[in-house]
């Protein structure tokens, strides 16, 4: 879910979430600390019918819709694997924006305008990279990188991301 816990705000009880998950039909449903990412199980294939079933979840028994989205295991794989470059010293400072549709061919010059102090980006496949010495928080990157790729992202940095993946 995005945008959870911004600020100490927006945030369902993980446990309660991960009870009417489970209530809901979800098996194997596991959270990764305050953040909004949930791992599970459901019925369905399709990754919108995901999102759409767990906001409409979250919207019913919290009073507010994040938005949700949703990937697949093998999109997580293809993001670890599609590193590029080797990897930065500390792993904090690479992040991965994960995006719900691939942004179109010319948007790959996009988001390199607004990387400063030594941040380095790649468009993959199923995000973008982005290397920021200094951190996200500091990235003017940050705030402009769904209007840069014309869609929808998320970011995580990579710790995370590996966290997230030996959950599943």
């Amino acid at each position: 879910m995005r945008a959870v816990n911004v600020g100490g705000t927006g945030t369902p009880p993980m446990a309660d979430l991960r009870a009417a998950l489970a209530e809901d039909g979800a098996v194997e449903v596991a959270s990764y600390i305050q953040s909004g990412i949930i791992v599970l199980t459901l019925a369905e294939d399709d990754p919108r019918a995901v999102e759409c079933r767990v906001g409409a979840l979250v919207e019913a028994r919290f009073g507010f819709r994040p938005e949700v989205m949703a990937f697949s295991p093998a999109r997580i794989d293809t993001a670890l694997e599609g590193m590029p470059g080797p990897e930065p010293e500390d792993a904090r400072h690479m992040h991965l924006l994960f995006y719900t549709v691939t942004p179109q061919a010319d948007v790959a010059a996009r988001p390199e305008a607004f990387c400063t102090r030594g941040e380095e980006d790649t468009l993959g496949p199923v995000c973008l990279y982005l290397h920021a010495p200094d951190g996200l928080g500091r990235s003017k990157l940050r705030g402009r990188a769904e209007q840069a790729l014309g869609c929808s992202a998320t970011a995580r940095n990579l710790n995370s991301v590996r966290a997230i993946r030996a959950l599943v």
